[in-house]
């Protein structure tokens, strides 16, 4: 970090965020002052980071979103987005150069924080509260990728997205921002994802009311 200036500026935010939380503020700043870390700006189409990349790197948003995406010959599978204060490239530190597996796209101008894996590797060693924050976030990174599994192991693509639903929804109600980058994300065609949901509806599984989904109290997962 560049300045006193840029420290303050950003320590505050960074408080607010799963790798920092419980973290006091003057510590954060204190440690932005003499940490070998970088503010970058993106503009929108940039690239954050290419499947192609080796850098083991995290990155914090600080401002504007980015599309994870993985991306091959066929296409395109949008995985999720990325918004203010999340936390991205937890699997490069300590990858040894093994390159990425999703590219990372600006949606907008997006500001980040760099930080490199000499210079995480050591905030873990010496704050015990960034260490658990920084498992804990891992943890559940790994637990949602054991419900995605378990979703595309499902035989059938119903089950395979009532699955998902039971995972992602908030108090039983899930809202689908866009019909087609779910189907992306669930690897199907949108006709399959509509009968999907005709069937799930049928068995009264959920309720649909437009693009809200409500998970049934008699649903079993």
């Amino acid at each position: 970090m560049s300045t006193i200036s840029d420290a303050e500026r950003y320590a505050k935010q960074l408080n607010g965020t799963i790798l920092f939380r419980g973290v006091p503020e003057d510590r954060i700043r204190l440690w932005l002052i003499r940490a070998n870390v970088d503010v970058e700006t993106y503009e929108a189409g940039e690239y954050l980071f290419r499947k192609s990349d080796t850098k083991d790197r995290i990155g914090i948003i600080l401002r504007g979103r980015a599309d994870v995406n993985r991306e091959s010959s066929d296409g395109a599978m949008h995985m999720s987005t990325l918004k203010r204060n999340d936390l991205f490239g937890a699997a490069s530190i300590c990858g040894g150069g093994v390159s990425y597996v999703t590219n990372i796209r600006c949606r907008e101008r997006t500001r980040v924080l760099i930080i490199p894996e000499e210079e995480m590797l050591e905030l873990l060693s010496e704050n015990r509260t960034v260490l658990r924050n920084y498992l804990c976030y891992l943890n559940g990174r790994i637990r949602f990728l054991n419900q995605r599994l378990d979703a595309f192991s499902k035989n059938s693509v119903a089950a395979r997205v009532m699955t998902f639903f039971a995972a992602e929804a908030t108090e039983r109600t899930y809202f689908v921002k866009s019909f087609t980058k779910l189907s992306e994300s669930l690897c199907v065609s949108r006709a399959t994802l509509y009968r999907a949901l005709d069937t799930l509806e049928e068995e009264h599984k959920i309720r649909r009311n437009g693009k809200e989904i409500e998970l049934m109290e008699d649903y079993q997962s």
